[in-house]
């Protein structure tokens, strides 16, 4: 037998948690306008030094919003059985919800490339679709290269990755199913609330601020020349643009906002964000101080013309 549930190239998916979410719901969230008043800001975590969208926990899906109905099994790891294990997230699929699961990445890189790497790396799975008699299950997710790719697992394999840690004493198995009834439906007020503020912060002179123009400045200064950028962080701030020109789409169609130039500044904004996303991916195959440098300026760029942007933006409702 063979199930395979539906599965969309996601246009959110700087991380995980983003991607498996809108691999699921994209043209919903889309084609509603649901996803517009979301994914506003952006935050710099200083910790880590990375960008992620603020509000948004990248672990989870949709965290807050409703969208999924979940389940959550732990299994005894003494009494977990491969037999026993793919039955489950088979059944899961039966009943059309997806499997998230913690796993050893190691072990299906080294299954799918031929190699044979030791090292444990615990990163999250994704099964949407399984074929019985073939005994695979369909996944996708960030296997190499930060490519977000389709493949294919065996049962057997699959079993030895969820099972890497007896130490945590079960393996946990996530189940997520889109409520029938959930209103998609995009809220006009507070995406004007949220734009005012992303514009209030980049008029600010208080350079402590980690948020929105602020964090993307942030990330940018405190890197260290000849390191490597965290390229997830770049790909945010990149899909970032990328959604706030739809954003600006969206709201000239629906007549929420004046038809002043906004569209084309908000295109400008992201084409250069593209092009630092391409030299960034230069920059780490080959750290160069000039590199470094004409990066930096095209971030200073572009975080001029987007405020040009923000302040263009006037809304008519």
């Amino acid at each position: 037998m063979k199930k395979i549930l539906k599965n969309l190239q996601p246009s959110i998916r700087s991380y995980l948690g983003d991607a498996f979410c809108f691999s699921i719901i994209n043209d919903l969230a889309f084609d509603s306008g649901w996803v517009y008043d979301k994914y506003i800001h952006l935050e710099y975590t200083s910790f880590d030094r990375q960008i992620k969208y603020a509000d948004y926990d990248y672990y989870d899906f949709a965290a807050n919003e409703g969208v999924f109905i979940k389940s959550f099994i732990e299994y005894p790891y003494v009494y977990c059985t491969e037999e026993i294990i793919c039955r489950q997230v088979m059944r899961m699929l039966e009943h059309n919800e997806y499997c998230f699961a913690l796993w050893d990445e190691t072990v299906a890189v080294n299954h799918l490339y031929q190699e044979k790497e030791s090292a444990v790396y615990e990163h999250g799975c994704f099964v949407y679709g399984y074929d019985s008699e073939e005994k695979i299950f369909y996944m996708q997710g960030y296997i190499r290269n930060e490519k977000w790719e389709h493949y294919t697992i065996p049962f057997d394999v699959f079993y030895k990755a969820v099972s890497y840690c007896p130490g945590k004493g079960e393996i946990a198995l996530i189940g997520y199913k889109v409520k029938n009834n959930y209103e998609w439906k995009f809220d006009y007020e507070k995406t004007r609330e949220e734009i005012n503020l992303y514009s209030e912060r980049a008029r600010s002179s208080v350079m402590s601020d980690n948020y929105d123009s602020h964090a993307v400045i942030h990330f940018f200064a405190n890197l260290t020349i000849g390191e490597a950028i965290h390229y997830p962080s770049v790909y945010c701030i990149y899909e970032h643009k990328v959604l706030f020109e739809k954003r600006i789409e969206y709201l000239l169609a629906h007549g929420y906002i004046e038809n002043n130039g906004v569209m084309e500044l908000s295109t400008e904004v992201r084409k250069i964000s593209r092009k630092v996303l391409l030299m960034v991916l230069r920059y780490n195959s080959s750290p160069e101080k000039e590199l470094f440098a004409f990066i930096y300026k095209q971030v200073k760029r572009m975080s001029d013309i987007e405020k040009q942007l923000l302040s263009k933006i006037n809304f008519i409702v």
